[in-house]
């Protein structure tokens, strides 16, 4: 390759940094590309995304830098940078201090240069985002309709909710590089199907395909936890860990695995279903339909079972929140055995697959220290030969539109991975165009 020929990378659109073993890899990938298409405006393509990555990660950052980085000549840096300053997609933010002669002017993406949407499913309905390219929420919709059962509500929701948000956001659609679905169950990524959804009921059903067709734009779909992971992975805790695993907790438990930096998915894409691991055979029935399974005993309805039991009227969560912050005695016991129940399958996770990051989130964790000290205790303790104190256990704060901000995050990681031959892995740059 030329040294105008793209033969580093940014990375894997993931945080990990320009070394030796990735940019092997970009510039196999710019080589197999270029040979297949023989294309000398793809070798800029890829040159021009890098570039953007690398902007997106370091920035603000100089031309000269972008070029060590990059292993981009200057000239042909200074060029791309030309055009995307043009478009709207960098800025000049800030002179660098200088060691002598001209200061060098420093850049950074422009977080409105494009916008993605993010869908999170849910069986009572659907919370739409749009997020800026910073994955910063600018708007925000929430959707109410029964879903169990329902694919062909879902479909039409999604499209309805998607128009409307970006609508009233004053976003036209040529500036929306795509759209991200979360939603729980054994998600086939690649075909972009819900294969199985329990909480759902649906089995084999096509939203990608029929979606694009609907909207004219991307899509792209998950599931709900792995959104979560690769959120993390793109500008959370994890962005700097090669291995990680996410916790969420709520009304079900997931496990978001992310191996090498990669989302481990599994062979059919039903890695994770952590909440449907068998604890107690004996144990209550399961909204999937088995016996004993962990959500049954320590997910959102069997806490609120049975704190409800114990007060003898219904709960809701709001409630059951409360009552664990003002110290309900009853409240607290049932958290403490839910809590060393789960922090025992957590520190099993840990010796299993020894990540050194554990990202604790969801709905569960506004309970707070009376439910997530005995899980982190449980991992630091229960784990075979001390894994579990040789990690960093995160909680995160959680908001209401978080799974479908993780949703988005499918969005921008596809977006501004490398280029490809054929029109779905079209370059970045040529997707934000003004």
């Amino acid at each position: 390759m030329s040294s105008d020929q793209t033969s580093a990378s940014a990375g894997d659109a993931t945080g990990e940094p320009a070394s030796g073993p990735v940019r092997a890899r970009a510039a196999q990938r710019a080589d197999d590309v270029v040979g297949l298409r023989g294309s000398r405006s793809l070798s800029r393509d890829l040159n021009a995304s890098l570039l953007i990555e690398l902007v997106r990660r370091l920035g603000p950052i100089s031309r000269a830098e972008l070029s060590r980085q990059s292993q981009i000549s200057a000239p042909t840096v200074s060029a791309i940078v030309a055009q995307l300053l043009a478009r709207g997609t960098f800025s000049e933010v800030a002179l660098a201090p200088s060691s002598g002669g001209r200061p060098p002017v420093l850049l950074q993406l422009n977080p409105r240069a494009g916008f993605v949407v993010g869908i999170k499913l849910r069986s009572d309905g659907l919370t739409t985002v749009v997020c800026d390219l910073d994955a910063g929420v600018v708007a925000t919709d929430e959707t109410s309709l029964a879903l169990v059962g329902d694919p062909a509500a879902a479909l039409g929701a999604i499209e309805e909710a998607t128009r409307r948000v970006l609508r009233g956001a004053g976003i036209a659609r040529s500036k929306v590089l795509g759209v991200g679905i979360g939603l729980p169950g054994v998600i086939d990524s690649i075909r972009g199907t819900c294969e199985f959804s329990h909480l759902l009921q649906w089995h084999e059903i096509e939203l990608a395909a029929p979606l694009q067709r609907r909207l004219r734009l991307p899509v792209w779909v998950d599931n709900d936890v792995n959104t979560l992971a690769i959120a993390e992975k793109w500008a959370g805790d994890g962005i700097a860990a090669r291995d990680f695993v996410t916790v969420s907790v709520g009304r079900g438990l997931g496990l978001g695995i992310v191996i090498d930096r990669g989302v481990y998915r599994g062979a059919v894409g039903g890695a994770g279903e952590f909440g449907h691991v068998i604890v107690d055979p004996s144990g209550p029935e399961c909204e999937c339909g088995r016996s004993g399974c962990l959500e049954a005993l320590v997910g959102e309805r069997a806490l609120l079972r049975q704190v409800s039991a114990l007060h003898a009227r219904d709960l809701g969560r709001d409630e059951l929140i409360a009552m664990a912050a003002a110290g309900d005695e009853a409240t607290l016991q049932v958290l403490a055995d839910a809590s060393q129940r789960l922090g025992l399958a957590v520190a099993n996770v840990v010796t299993l697959l020894n990540p050194e990051l554990v990202i604790i989130c969801g709905e569960g964790t506004q309970l707070g220290a009376p439910f997530l000290d005995a899980v982190v205790a449980a991992i630091r303790d229960l784990t075979f030969a001390g894994l579990g104190k040789q990690i960093e256990v995160k909680v995160q704060q959680w908001g209401d539109d978080a799974w479908a901000v993780g949703a988005a995050t499918l969005v921008l990681r596809e977006s501004f991975a490398l280029p490809g031959p054929d029109e779905d892995r079209r370059a970045i740059w040529h997707r934000l165009e003004a």
